[in-house]
């Protein structure tokens, strides 16, 4: 050090008697060498271990307890269905999809009756008309179209088409 005001930590630009004084420096300079020894057996205070792991982070009770219910529920499905094919095993091939449907109509009876009634009277309806003949005479009719197609077509201003 070949200046005084060197050993100082943090040097100032205007120094007096007192800053620069011999005993001043060997304290400053003791100072400085504890503090490098502390410096040197100092042990890092970084704390790097993993954080604390809490169970109830990791162990979800209330979802374990959902998906024991869902499996419970499961299984017991499972059990139901299992008895249901050993019962179907154990007993005689039978069908048991019947649609046993019956029609609760009180008046069933009455309704068929009715109904029977009449389709007798159509059928009597039928054979009457079809034994019957025209009273009219076609080839008349026929006539009298024509004549009236020719009374329009004479009263007309234009022409009616052909196929009128």
């Amino acid at each position: 050090m070949n200046n005084s005001l060197d050993y100082l930590a943090y040097p100032v630009i205007v120094s007096n008697h007192r800053q620069t004084t011999t005993f001043r420096k060997t304290l400053d300079f003791g100072h400085y060498l504890s503090h490098k020894n502390r410096i040197q057996i100092v042990k890092p205070a970084v704390d790097t271990k993993p954080p604390m792991v809490y169970t109830h982070h990791i162990l979800k009770l209330s979802k374990l307890q959902g998906e024991q219910r869902k499996i419970d529920k499961i299984e017991y499905e499972n059990k139901q269905l299992c008895q249901k094919i050993a019962n179907a095993q154990r007993s005689p091939a039978t069908v048991d999809c019947w649609n046993e449907y019956f029609s609760k109509s009180l008046n069933r009876e009455t309704r068929n009756r009715e109904l029977v009634r009449i389709t007798v009277e159509n059928q009597g309806i039928l054979k009457r008309l079809g034994d019957r003949k025209p009273y009219y005479d076609r080839m008349s009719s026929e006539m009298d179209w024509q004549n009236s197609r020719r009374y329009i077509r004479n009263t007309t201003k234009y022409l009616l088409s052909q196929d009128e």
